[in-house]
């Protein structure tokens, strides 16, 4: 009908303009061109209209349930987005809780299930007041079905009572069942579809190994063995060489070898410390049979206070000099010449006091054997 009157009204227009060329010769061009441009622009607006209300057609969504509860000063509404969703859909329960403003109302609480659903998340507000001097709280549940088929949402019971009233006093709102359908994604068929057994595993094909590859593992077990062992065979070596040596010449000699190194000179006196100490636990472990190096220094003076190897002026030594060590050692104590001279004399002075001379005068502290020493020499070298 539009287009038809637009069409009419642009003849008539064309009509008067050409009665009027006589007369008006320079307007005709300009009418005409006019005509055209208003037909030209209906027919757009026309256009733009029709394509809206394609583009603003409403999508349809899945209808929900409400349901209202009232008692005295409060009023629940529950409201489920779903009336029959999916397996694979998500349902939003909301509950709103309106309540006159002196009445304090607790909502229930499910824990991690509801019913047959799973909660997946929920939300609580604050408490805000409304028009008519009422307060309004919501709360929403997020639920999952797990299986297809009828669920229900349980009576839930909301107690209220009057701000300052006795317990005695609380009041009881339930609500009522409701039933939803969650729907599987299968096909309406799905009870004709047969499911096979499921076939029995197939054996992976093996890649043959490569003979390079065992030889290779072959050497390599071979050269661990054998380096074992050699390991094994000088270790032996090395105690057996080490028992054959008394007690005091090999300490002795790894004194020698400290002071051939002249840590103090070089700044490096907790070193030094650590190296005398262990010198004479390696001692009185090889001398006595204590196991000196692998006990802490109060664990070793526990043993060392009931043995009766040592006097007790030899305990008092080996005492004051394990813990003089420690303090330097552990405690960042930092010692004067005199103090690292006197370490020294305490060390050398316990082992020319305990040493074994049942097998003869004592040897050289170089080890050599040649020609023995007085052990007082010995150590001041």
């Amino acid at each position: 009908m539009t287009r038809e009157f637009l069409t009419l009204a642009a003849l008539s227009s064309g009509r008067r303009i050409r009665g009027n060329l006589a007369s008006v010769p320079s307007m005709c061009g300009s009418a005409e061109v006019l005509a055209m441009i208003g037909i030209c622009i209906a027919t757009i607006m026309i256009g733009a209209g029709c394509g809206s209300k394609e583009s603003g057609a409403a999508v349809e969504t899945q209808p929900g349930i409400e349901r209202k509860f009232e008692r005295g000063p409060v009023q629940v509404i529950l409201t489920v987005d779903k009336k029959e969703p999916t397996i694979a859909d998500r349902i939003r329960l909301r509950m709103e809780v309106t309540a006159d403003e002196d009445y304090d109302v607790r909502m229930p609480r499910f824990g991690e299930k509801l019913e047959q659903f799973g909660i997946v998340d929920y939300d609580t507000t604050q408490p805000e007041l409304i028009e008519g001097g009422r307060t309004r709280q919501t709360r929403s549940y997020v639920l999952e079905p797990f299986l297809s088929g009828d669920y229900t949402i349980p009576v839930m019971k909301f107690l209220f009572s009057k701000r300052g009233e006795a317990e005695e006093k609380e009041h009881e709102l339930e609500t009522e069942v409701i039933t939803l359908h969650v729907k599987s994604l299968l096909p309406e068929a799905a009870a004709e579809i047969k499911i096979h057994e499921i076939a029995s595993p197939e054996e992976l094909p093996r890649e043959p190994v490569s003979r390079a590859w065992l030889a290779l593992v072959g050497v390599v077990l071979i050269l661990f063995a054998a380096g074992t062992v050699f390991w094994v065979r000088r270790k032996k070596l090395e105690e057996s060489i080490e028992s054959s040596i008394p007690a005091h010449d090999l300490a002795f000699g790894q004194i020698e070898a400290l002071v051939a190194e002249n840590l103090p000179e070089k700044g490096e006196i907790k070193e030094f410390y650590r190296r005398i100490s262990d010198i004479l636990r390696r001692y009185v472990e090889n001398r006595f049979g204590l196991q000196a190096p692998e006990q802490t220094t109060e664990e070793f003076l526990g043993t060392l206070a009931v043995t009766r190897l040592l006097t007790p002026p030899q305990k008092e030594l080996l005492k004051e000099f394990l813990r003089h060590c420690d303090l330097v050692k552990f405690a960042e104590h930092r010692p004067e010449n005199d103090d690292i001279q006197k370490t020294f004399d305490s060390c050398k002075n316990f082992i020319l006091e305990t040493r074994d001379l049942s097998g003869g005068e004592e040897t050289a502290l170089n080890g050599t054997g040649a020609q023995p020493k007085n052990p007082e020499q010995a150590a001041a070298a």
